[in-house]
């Protein structure tokens, strides 16, 4: 058992952010908003946190299919096996992809990564949280290949982290690489939401992809980010199970199985009537939510514990007990949930918020008690007192 690479990089993610936060004021461009911020981060910390048990599955069945119908049996050390998996990884990824946005059922978990308004390397993490429940079908084509199951999983890793560097609006082109690799430029153009970008360059690592099968597209005007159709919630919850709930409704209210049926597996925008063509832009842009005042210095003094123990769940996904593991996503999914119901005022976020404190600051008290003295001890006790010292501002109206 080795430890997870995706949790590694949650502190270069974090520093990285900070970075072109920093940058982005110097040039003088508003690039982050902290509600949307936070959501991304929100969905992000869920997408993890569930993707520790579906890929334990996922990477089971992968390596029992590859284990009894492997056609061929690949060095998993072998720099060839590696290079034919970062490829192939990289060229199914276009496929699931472009299922992602041409197929209800692919869109309404997809839409998730899109939803944001804003383009900045948050909105990198802001993942999906129901996508991987049918990803993996995509790649087992490669377990009968007989890729083995580490280099599938190091490929697929390698191409989503990526993916983080090019969702930035602070690149501009970068000229002949443009042709061989997908970058911020490019991926920028697959987020807006103008007619002539709409479902281009789904590519992951390799723009060539699109050039090949007719789905790329060059930036040429400004995009407008988000979705045609703006989800009005920083709730991660909300945000991930919304869209699912009204594509299953809109299902349901169709006349006749066929139809029924069809609206699963039918191109966003089918009706039985005939496609919709959304407005452009979407009159419901533009969402926002007043904030309690101090909340924003408070919500980034917390940002930090919650982005370390995100990382560490994630880097000891496989090597922590599980009632550890059960704690530490107990700890980040109810303090995303929190933060969006502060950012939106919900009346219970502001009770659930002094009683989430609470429990941090006591949990990790007596955590640390458990551990002998070092590190490990030293942050839980540190978190257990930024948990309690901040009860007074939670617990004003």
């Amino acid at each position: 058992m080795e430890l997870n690479p995706i949790g590694l990089a949650v502190p270069a993610f974090v520093v990285l952010i900070a970075i072109e936060y920093v940058w982005a004021r110097l040039v003088g461009r508003k690039l982050f908003r902290l509600n949307d911020t936070v959501g991304d981060l929100s969905c992000g910390m869920g997408d993890q946190m569930i993707g520790i048990v579906v890929g334990v599955l996922t990477f089971g069945i992968y390596t029992a299919v590859h284990s009894r119908f492997a056609w061929f049996q690949m060095d998993p050390k072998a720099p060839l096996t590696w290079a034919f998996g970062l490829v192939s990884v990289d060229f199914l990824y276009y496929w699931f992809h472009r299922f992602s946005h041409r197929v209800n059922v692919g869109w309404s978990t997809h839409v998730v990564h899109h939803q944001s308004e804003e383009y900045n390397l948050a909105v990198a993490l802001r993942q999906p949280w129901f996508s991987q429940f049918h990803a993996w079908l995509f790649y087992i084509p490669l377990a009968f290949l007989g890729l083995p199951a580490e280099v599938w999983v190091g490929s697929y890793a390698a191409n989503l982290l990526y993916q983080f560097w090019i969702h930035t609006q602070l690149i501009g082109s970068l000229g002949p690489m443009e042709w061989v690799m997908n970058t911020p430029s490019h991926h920028r153009v697959h987020h807006g939401t103008n007619p002539a970008y709409i479902d281009k360059n789904y590519a992951g690592m390799f723009i060539v992809w699109d050039r090949i099968f007719g789905t790329f597209e060059v930036e040429n005007d400004e995009p407008v980010y988000g979705v045609m159709k703006p989800v009005r919630t920083w709730n991660a919850v909300v945000a991930n199970v919304a869209p699912l709930r009204d594509l299953f409704m809109a299902s349901a209210n169709q006349a006749g199985w066929k139809n029924k049926l069809r609206m699963l597996f039918a191109e966003p925008g089918w009706t039985s009537e005939g496609a919709q063509v959304p407005e452009f832009p979407s009159p419901l842009r533009g969402y926002d939510a007043g904030a309690k005042k101090g909340q924003d210095g408070y919500i980034v003094a917390h940002l930090l514990p919650v982005s370390i123990v995100t990382g560490l769940v994630i880097a000891h996904s496989e090597l922590w007990p599980r009632s550890w593991l059960c704690l530490g996503a107990g700890y980040i999914l109810w303090t995303a949930l929190n933060w969006a119901g502060l950012l939106e005022g919900r009346p219970w976020a502001r009770w659930s918020e002094p009683v989430r404190l609470v429990t941090v600051g006591a949990s990790s008290g007596w955590l640390a008690m458990q551990l002998p003295l070092g590190v490990g001890s030293a942050a839980l006790a540190g978190l257990g007192a930024l948990s309690l010292l901040s009860l007074a501002w939670a617990s004003k109206d």
